[in-house]
């Protein structure tokens, strides 16, 4: 947990601090742990102190190692030359991953490691090619206003360094003349291989899913339909994680152990478990592979190969041991994942159902051997409506604070789409793998296709009710974050006088609710899009061609159903927007031609392509202006409440300054 939060801290501050504090404060709790030795609680005080600065020097060492230079500012280049690392379709388009050797118009100095840009359609291309032709580059994208989402920090871990897409069709992929190909690039063409054999036997809209779910590809599910596996909480199963790597292995591990005990010479000289085992690693680590080593699959797959390790040495290994050594794995890894989505809800999840059936559940999962198959099916039901309840109850805050709603339906969706993947999906998929080599696939894919199509229809149902989603105003970090320790402290400890100090950050998480307010105005960095919100009623205003994407985020963020967009949310397609909130008299607009009747009669300025003119107004109204903008990236406006003044936050703010955060070319 401690090494954890020490990571979280870190990537949460406004800069990176000076090594020396890291070392500092590693000797000095080290210096603590000999000091506390022989007295229990003042020890683990000092550990958890401990762990902090380790998990926060763990990730100053990580972007020493990852550090590589990053775009400053958009550039045109003539000829962009490079080694294609990965190849991803996109919806109609294809996304490639790019090791340059050469950017025109950028020193070689300057040169990123790599580059994804984007290409129109369909191509033909495998990693290990050469990529040359002309292309627009960017800058590692931002945030657009505080508080939004941060992409550019995970791109910049993987080692990009820019991003971009090409001009026209004028390129050329050319196969680079050497001998062998490295083991990435290798993995890269077998995905792209199995890929295009399951586009070829199945439909669009099951191959889309049949990818996600062997290879990890989910730019084949097409937007509407991954829209409706997130609204019928299905989502996860487009993400590779426990569920398919436990499944992939199991079916291997029993199947392999039926077979060899068919085999009397075998199975009565030899360990055909521990074989079994050895066997289900195996698939694991090619599946692994496979799927991209995503931050679910590398926790699936540690957790996975320390349970068939404790088979081959026979031990029990489902435990929260098992559990926070495949954390430490994947933060060691990958330090940032901490902030992302998919490790908070992947272990919170894992967390909860160990701790659960480690416990109380222990002895609902005992069943004897004369228990008849009908109360069988009923237990199994009741632990999958179970585990939905938990599994809910426990990423709901963390859902909220990351998609700003809540699938309410999606225990009772998952109560059809577990036992279809584990029954149907799942084995069909094993097959497809044992079977392709010998060009064979067409049998179990066609035996998967109605499962798929199922599954296609549950979503579809499920997303359908509308009321089964619950959407809300995205709360702050600070408030989901004490929270969700509090909820890992109570879990982990089993006595009270310990596990009472979980109300320790709660109480925290309480009183910063009253300290925190959503803005009531976001401007985007690009100088294009904003909105403003009226209070009373929850509704907001966009400028008049504001972008879906954006539309869509900010809507996501103030807990706006889409379904009532209407009713909900308006437009200013004026050149000059005028209101009121709060009795503060706000005017937007792109550029202003008298700034001198805007200075009497307005109290918040944003003018979002013209610097304001500094002595205009007589009174100090609050401006935000292309100064602001180009400089300091998007801004949040906080009205006044409670007599305190107007103010901005911008997001250099709070983003800080950090090598994936480039905004006015610095």
């Amino acid at each position: 947990m401690f090494f954890g939060l020490g990571q979280a801290i870190f990537l949460s501050l406004h800069a990176r601090p000076f090594a020396a504090y890291l070392v500092a404060g590693l000797i000095a709790s080290a210096f603590g742990l000999w000091l506390s030795r022989q007295r229990i609680i003042p020890f683990f005080t000092v550990l958890m102190l401990f762990a902090t600065f380790a998990g926060a020097s763990l990730v100053q060492f990580h972007l020493y190692l990852v550090q590589a230079p990053t775009l400053k500012k958009p550039v045109y280049t003539a000829s962009l030359i490079g080694d294609i690392v990965s190849v991803e379709p996109r919806d109609g388009r294809t996304r490639l991953v790019i090791a340059p050797s050469l950017i025109d118009g950028i020193k070689n100095a300057d040169v990123p490691a790599k580059i994804r840009i984007s290409l129109q359609g369909a191509i033909h291309a495998v990693p290990g090619d050469i990529f040359s032709g002309k292309a627009k580059l960017f800058p590692l994208g931002v945030p657009e206003t505080p508080g939004d989402p941060d992409f550019a920090r995970a791109l910049y871990f993987d080692g990009i360094g820019g991003t971009g897409f090409a001009l026209g069709r004028n390129y050329q992929i050319e196969p680079k003349n050497r001998a062998g190909i490295s083991l990435l690039e290798a993995t890269g063409r077998l995905r792209l291989a199995i890929m295009a054999r399951i586009n070829e036997t199945l439909p669009e809209l099951q191959a889309g899913l049949a990818n996600a779910i062997l290879v990890g590809e989910r730019g084949g599910v097409p937007p509407e339909l991954a829209e409706d596996l997130r609204k019928s909480g299905l989502a996860h199963l487009l993400a590779i994680s426990g569920l398919h790597m436990g499944l992939l292995c199991g079916v291997v591990f029993f199947v392999s152990r039926l077979v060899l005990s068919m085999i009397p010479a075998i199975a009565l000289r030899y360990p055909i478990k521990k074989w079994s085992a050895v066997a289900g690693f195996m698939v694991g680590a090619l599946y692994l592979l496979l799927s991209g080593a995503t931050v679910p699959t590398q926790r699936a797959f540690v957790m996975t190969a320390i349970v068939l390790f404790a088979v081959l040495v026979d031990r029990r290994a489902i435990s929260l041991r098992l559990v926070a050594i495949a954390a430490l794995v994947v933060m060691v890894v990958r330090p940032d994942a901490v902030l992302g989505a998919s490790f908070q809800l992947s272990f919170a999840a894992v967390t909860v159902l160990v701790a659960f059936y480690q416990g109380p559940g222990t002895k609902w999962m005992a069943t004897g051997r004369d228990v008849a198959a009908w109360e069988r099916a009923g237990r199994y039901f009741g632990l999958l409506l179970i585990t939905g309840v938990m599994v809910t109850a426990i990423t709901a805050p963390i859902i909220g604070f990351h998609f700003g709603r809540v699938s309410l339906l999606g225990v009772l969706a998952n109560l059809v789409a577990i036992p279809l993947m584990a029954l149907w999906i799942m084995p069909c998929i094993v097959a497809t793998l044992v079977f392709m080599p010998f060009g064979l696939e067409v049998v179990p894919l066609t035996i998967l296709s109605p499962a798929l199509e199922i599954l296609i229809h549950l979503a579809r149902l499920v997303a359908g009710q509308d009321w089964g989603l619950w959407y809300v105003a995205r709360p702050s970090a600070m408030v989901v974050a004490p929270i969700l320790l509090a909820l890992l402290w109570g879990v982990i400890w089993r006595k009270w006088p310990v596990r009472g100090l979980a109300m320790v950050p709660v109480l925290g998480a309480i009183g910063t609710m009253f300290f925190v307010y959503q803005p009531d105005i976001l401007v985007g960095g690009s100088q294009k899009d904003w909105v403003i919100r009226n209070p009373v009623n929850g509704t907001l205003v966009f400028n008049g061609k504001i972008s879906s994407f954006h539309r869509s985020i900010w809507m996501s963020r103030f807990g706006i159903n889409p379904s009532k967009a209407v009713m909900q949310t308006d437009r200013c397609g004026e050149s000059v927007c005028w209101f009121e909130r709060h009795g503060q008299r706000i005017v937007i607009a792109e550029t202003i031609d008298d700034p001198f009747y805007i200075c009497r009669h307005a109290d918040i300025i944003v003018v979002l392509k013209q610097d304001f003119p500094i002595g205009a107004c007589k009174t100090r109204p609050l401006i935000i202006d292309d100064d602001v903008l180009w400089w300091q990236g998007g801004a949040a406006a906080f009205l006044p409440v409670k007599g305190e003044p107007a103010m901005y936050r911008t997001v250099r703010d709070t983003s800080g300054y950090w090598p994936w955060i480039s905004i006015g070319g610095r």
